[in-house]
C-alpha cells in the first residue's frame, strides 16, 4: 500500500449487516453504522449493533440519532440518545455519530455537551454529523463544534454534494488546525455526500483532508419470488465492496 494511501483514512456509511462486510472486505478502514439511510439514516437496532461488532475487525462507529426528519430534539429525544451511547458502548463500539440544532439552527450545545460526555465516560470517540450542515452560519457551529471538544465534524460543506461543498470543505479544514477534541489531537472534518471512486481522489487533495465517508451503496432487486397485496418491485440498499475498493485503490 503506498503512503499515498496511507495517509487517508475511509469511513464506509453501512446501512446493514451486508454492507459492514463489504466494507471490511473492501478495504474501508472504519464503518458508521445506521439504519435507513434512505431517510437520512437513524439509530440501528441494538442487535444489529452487536452482531457487526462481533463480525469486524475493523473499527465501528454508530449513528445515534432518535428519528428522521428535522435534527431539533424534545428532551425525551436528547434522553434518548443518551440511553443509546451507553448502549453503544456496552456493544464494544469504537465510537458514536450525534448532531442537534435549535430551533435557530444553531449548534445544540445542550443536548451536544450531554452526549460528549456520556461518550467520554465510555471512552468513546465523538461526530457531529451533518446537522451541521443544516445549521444557520456553518462556520459558526463549527467554532461551537470545536469548542465543545468533539473529535470529528461529517460535512458536506452545506450543499447536497461533498464535492459542491469542497471550497467550504477546505476552509473548515484551514479553520480546525489548532483545535483538539477528547483525543487530544486535531478536530478532524470528514466530507461525506455523494462522494464515489471517481471523485474521492481530487476532493482530498482540494480540501486538504484526511477522512472521507460515503456508503458506497448499490440497489438490488429483492429476492422476493411473489408480490402481492400491495407490494410492488422491492429493492434493498447495500454498501458494494467492489466499489469500496475502488474508492480505496483511488487514493493509493
Amino acid at each position: 500500500m503506498s503512503m499515498f494511501n496511507d495517509h487517508y483514512t475511509i469511513e464506509i456509511c453501512a446501512p446493514s449487516y451486508e454492507s459492514a462486510i463489504a466494507a471490511q472486505r473492501g478495504g474501508a478502514a472504519r464503518i458508521e453504522l445506521c439504519s435507513e439511510l434512505d431517510a437520512g439514516g437513524v439509530t440501528p437496532s441494538y442487535g444489529l449493533i452487536q452482531g457487526v461488532r462481533a463480525a469486524l475487525t475493523i473499527a465501528v462507529n454508530v449513528l445515534v440519532r432518535p428519528r428522521s426528519g428535522d435534527f431539533l430534539y424534545s428532551s425525551y429525544e436528547v434522553e434518548t440518545v443518551t440511553r443509546d451511547i451507553a448502549l453503544c458502548a456496552q456493544a464494544g463500539v469504537q465510537g458514536v455519530v450525534v448532531g442537534a440544532l435549535t430551533a435557530d439552527a444553531k449548534v445544540d450545545r445542550t443536548a451536544a455537551a450531554e452526549w460528549l460526555k456520556e461518550a467520554r465516560r465510555h471512552g468513546l470517540s465523538t461526530t457531529f454529523h451533518r446537522a451541521i450542515d443544516c445549521a444557520d452560519g456553518i462556520y459558526d457551529a463549527l467554532e461551537d463544534i470545536a469548542s465543545l471538544g468533539y473529535d470529528r465534524v461529517l460535512t458536506s460543506g452545506g450543499c447536497p454534494t461533498a464535492w459542491e461543498g469542497r471550497e467550504t470543505i477546505a476552509r473548515m479544514q484551514a479553520m480546525v488546525a489548532n483545535h483538539t477534541g477528547s483525543s487530544r489531537k486535531p478536530l478532524i472534518i470528514m466530507p461525506g455526500s455523494g462522494i464515489n471512486p471517481t471523485n474521492i481522489r481530487d476532493l482530498a487533495l482540494q480540501t486538504g483532508v484526511s477522512e472521507l465517508h460515503l456508503s458506497a451503496t448499490k440497489r438490488h432487486k429483492s429476492g422476493m419470488r411473489v408480490l402481492s397485496g400491495i407490494a410492488q418491485e422491492e429493492t434493498v440498499v447495500h454498501s458494494d465492496e467492489e466499489t469500496v475498493r475502488r474508492a480505496v485503490a483511488a487514493l493509493c
